[in-house]
């Protein structure tokens, strides 16, 4: 699974494998067409740009997108069952409702992205970052996040459920009705963020980091009443 198929639309194969932010990478439109040659080939996928593609329903398991690049794409109900994403960026893009579980995203970034009411559970994130995202009702449950950040980004009524949470920061952003049940939260600050809604178990906000003003809605959660 490690041969570099070349899926240029415009140019011919020189068999190069090229990195993300180092060089320019060949685009190419056409998601499935290539997720398809690539599955026919056993191949991954290495050192693409997937510029304005626009998809639906793409049902893919077992493979890997290495050093390449989603803009301004659309792919919407899709399954990637245990894909393993390395590398990898999506800027622009609306993937909302689709199936992630059971991933693998290592050093990878959303930004200014729509994953709305996708599936993330059971995944494994490592290095991974969310910036000015809309990941509203998004499913984390039994996720293990390492080194991961949600900066300026929407997780209202998202579930974050059994998870495991290690280096995970929650920046300026909007957390409203956020599920975070037998989620082990000490450590972890949210003072930056909207909280109001929050549903956890008081034994998990043992170590929580919030504000002033959010310690007390939290004590409500306590059966403490504030005078």
């Amino acid at each position: 699974m490690d041969d570099w198929v070349d899926y240029r639309m415009n140019s011919t194969s020189n068999n190069k494998i090229y990195a993300v932010n180092s060089y320019e990478l060949p685009e190419c439109n056409c998601l499935e067409k290539v997720i398809n040659q690539a599955k026919a080939n056993m191949s991954d996928i290495k050192g693409l740009k997937f510029k304005g593609c626009y998809e639906a329903h793409i049902d893919t398991n077992n493979f890997e997108f290495n050093t390449c690049e989603f803009t301004d794409s659309i792919c919407l109900n899709a399954r990637f069952n245990k894909v393993t994403f390395v590398d990898v960026t999506f800027e622009g893009c609306d993937f909302s409702n689709t199936d992630f579980s059971e991933c693998n995203f290592i050093r990878v970034t959303f930004k200014n992205c729509k994953v709305v009411g996708c599936n993330f559970t059971h995944t494994y994130m490592q290095n991974t970052y969310f910036d000015n995202c809309n990941a509203s009702y998004a499913n984390f449950a039994l996720t293990n996040l390492q080194t991961t950040t949600f900066i300026n980004s929407k997780l209202s009524n998202a579930s974050i459920q059994e998870a495991l949470l290690k280096k995970v920061q929650f920046q300026y952003s909007n957390l409203i009705g956020i599920q975070l049940y037998k989620t082990n939260l000490s450590g972890i600050d949210f003072s930056t963020c909207d909280i109001t809604g929050i549903v956890v178990l008081p034994q998990d906000l043992r170590g929580i980091i919030v504000d002033e003003y959010q310690a007390m809605e939290l004590s409500k959660l306590l059966g403490i009443v504030v005078k």
